[in-house]
Parts: C-alpha cells; sequence; structure tokens
C-alpha cells in the first residue's frame, strides 16, 4: 500500500515537473513572439509610410544601417528554428540585443527621417515671402481683410508640417489649394486710392519679384509717407 502511494506520488511530482518545463518553455516562446511582433509590426508601417510618401512624391533621405545584415539576421534565424524550434530559446545570436532591438531603432529613426522630409516639404510650399511685408501691409487699413486672409491661409499651411498625414496625397492636394488661394489673395491686393503702381509694387515684393525699376519715386514717396521702408530689402538675385 505504502509503495503504491509512493509510486503514485512519484508520478504526479513527475507530471507536474514536465508541466512545469513546459510552462517555461511557453513562457520562452511567449516573449520571443511578443519580440518578434512589435519588431514586426514597426518595421511594416515603416515601409508602409515611405510608400505613401514615394507615392506622393515627397522624397525620403532614409538608409537603415546595416540592413543586409539584419535581412541575413532574419534569415538566419528562420532556418535554424525551421530546422529545430527549440533554437527560437537557443539562437545563433542575441535576438534582443543584436536584432529586434536594432530593428526597432531603424524603424524609429526611419519614422524621424519620414518626418523631417515631410516638414521640409511643407515648409518649401510654405515659402510665401517676408513676414516684414506682411506685417507692414498690415498697417494699412485699406489692406487689412486681404492681410488677415493671407494670414490665415498661411497658419493653415503650417499646421501641415507638424505630423505626418496618414494619406499625403489628400494633404498634398489640401496644400495645392490653399496655395492656390494665397496666390489669389495676393494678386486682389488693392485699393482704390492707392497708387496702382505702389499696389504692383507691394506684390511683387511681397513674392521676392519685385524688380529695382519697380521702384520709382511715387512708391518710394507713399512707403515713406507712411514710415513702411524699413519693411522692404533689396537683395542680389
Amino acid at each position: 500500500m505504502l509503495l503504491d502511494r509512493a509510486a503514485t506520488l512519484a508520478t504526479k511530482i513527475n507530471t507536474y515537473q514536465k508541466l512545469k518545463n513546459s510552462a517555461a518553455e511557453a513562457e520562452q516562446f511567449g516573449t520571443r513572439a511578443r519580440q518578434f511582433e512589435t519588431a514586426s509590426l514597426l518595421m511594416a508601417r515603416l515601409r508602409e509610410t515611405l510608400t505613401v510618401l514615394a507615392e506622393a512624391g515627397v522624397r525620403v533621405d532614409f538608409q537603415p544601417s546595416d540592413g543586409l545584415g539584419y535581412a541575413e539576421k532574419a534569415r538566419t534565424l528562420r532556418e535554424a528554428i525551421k530546422a529545430d524550434p527549440a533554437k527560437v530559446n537557443d539562437p545563433p545570436f542575441d535576438i534582443k540585443h543584436a536584432f529586434t532591438d536594432r530593428l526597432n531603432s531603424i524603424a524609429s529613426a526611419g519614422h524621424k527621417a519620414a518626418s523631417a522630409a515631410w516638414k521640409t516639404y511643407v515648409d518649401k510650399r510654405a515659402a510665401f515671402g517676408a513676414d516684414d511685408v506682411l506685417s507692414a501691409l498690415g498697417q494699412v487699413p485699406q489692406f487689412r481683410v486681404s492681410v488677415a486672409k493671407i494670414r490665415q491661409i498661411r497658419s493653415e499651411v503650417a499646421t501641415f508640417g507638424a505630423s505626418l498625414p496618414p494619406d499625403p496625397k489628400a494633404a498634398i492636394a489640401s496644400l495645392d489649394t490653399l496655395v492656390s488661394q494665397h496666390e489669389a489673395a495676393w494678386n486682389t491686393l488693392a485699393a482704390s486710392d492707392i497708387p496702382s503702381s505702389v499696389v504692383a509694387f507691394i506684390r511683387a515684393a511681397a513674392n521676392s519679384e519685385a524688380l529695382l525699376s519697380a521702384y520709382t519715386s511715387e512708391v518710394e514717396t507713399w512707403l515713406e509717407s507712411r514710415n513702411l521702408l524699413g519693411a522692404f530689402r533689396i537683395k542680389l538675385r
């Protein structure tokens, strides 16, 4: 009777130990699965981001560090696990520090490069001219409504560069519309009691397209009488 109980107890202990070992192995597999899943999702999102930006015509200057080397590591690991699944817990290299952490860093760097490229693109589209000219025009009562409209458009354009849009093509279409509205606002800038030569000079100066020949005595007199001369600068092209 005692021997039977001992044998039963030994069987239970053996079963418990096997279950414990299996649970430990399962936990290790779970840890590896989470590591791979995180890296995989980050890399997939980066690829998608770079693809949609490229399709929208936004160039991203990004080259992953040793990308081919990590691709080779992935192949090595895949073949090792395929031959022996237990290799996932005894890999040929440190999976966390030498592989998944590096992939996560590449993904992070790629997203930063993409964000910087998008902001650069928007900044170029938002190069509307000197704000000091606009500020000076805002002091002229006849121009205040037009200046307010121009400022609103500039503000809306600037917000596009704050973060990467989910749909760059749609964002660029919206930017195109705003830029056209900005150009139209400048072209309609006028006042009945302001000489046409002054209005033409101001429009051209705001777009950095004013010729020195357009700076006539009439323009100079009008600007000087309103203390606006300091808002304009001469630059060689």
